[in-house]
């Protein structure tokens, strides 16, 4: 599956802002990480839905 790449994805974007996040509040961090992630999330559930549709048509 792609999940280790994804999951470089999100190490990634962690790494890029580390230096900005590391002044902000565990909550401010949390939050921006959540926005940054929702369109991989949108990604994933698309490809999810995809391969599941051919399955229910049997």
């Amino acid at each position: 599956m792609n999940e280790s790449k994804t999951m470089k994805q999100l190490h990634s974007i962690r790494e890029k802002n580390y230096e900005r996040m590391k002044h902000l509040s565990i909550k401010e961090q949390i939050k921006i990480i959540q926005t940054e992630a929702e369109p991989i999330k949108k990604r994933l559930l698309g490809k999810m839905k995809k391969r599941e549709l051919p399955a229910t048509g049997r």
